[in-house]
């Protein structure tokens, strides 16, 4: 079920001028990693959420670095691996986007570039903040500082 767009809001917006390397591929892969979970979560990969991975990549100096051919190839790459093996495509994801544990700058960069994947197709439904809340620990962020957990009890 889709939440409110009470989840919309986020404190403090990220410069990633100041958080990302440019040319990092440890850092690219991780955004990547991070996209194509919370894209995958739902089972399927919508245009609209493929396009706001994009259009976030190349807003970023740090990661346009790599262009967007070499981001799609990479998105594409890992979607199906989650296609033909979910658990093969959730391990390796996962396994990228902890390498950026302890980057606090990136960690919580790519959490805002998940949820704006997860808001592309319209909403932001359970199974894309149970991943995102999944990003969150694996990276030692604080979900409560992108208003991901509520006072209002139950899941998702």
């Amino acid at each position: 079920m889709p939440r409110s767009n009470r989840l919309l809001r986020r404190r403090a917006p990220i410069d990633r001028d100041d958080v990302w390397t440019p040319g990092d591929v440890v850092q690219m892969d991780a955004i990547v990693a991070g996209c194509a979970m919370v894209a995958q979560a739902d089972g399927w990969v919508t245009l609209n959420e493929r396009t706001r991975m994009i259009d976030r990549m190349r807003n970023s100096p740090a990661i346009a670095f790599f262009g967007a051919d070499d981001v799609l190839v990479l998105f594409e790459a890992l979607n199906l691996r989650f296609e033909r093996d979910l658990d093969d495509g959730e391990a390796t994801a996962e396994v990228a986007v902890s390498r950026l544990r302890g980057q606090s700058g990136p960690s919580r960069a790519l959490i805002e570039t998940a949820c704006a994947v997860a808001e592309a197709d319209g909403g932001f439904d359970a199974e894309e903040r149970a991943v995102i809340l999944r990003l969150c620990t694996l990276l030692n962020v604080d979900p409560a500082s992108f208003d991901l957990i509520s006072g209002e009890g139950g899941q998702g």
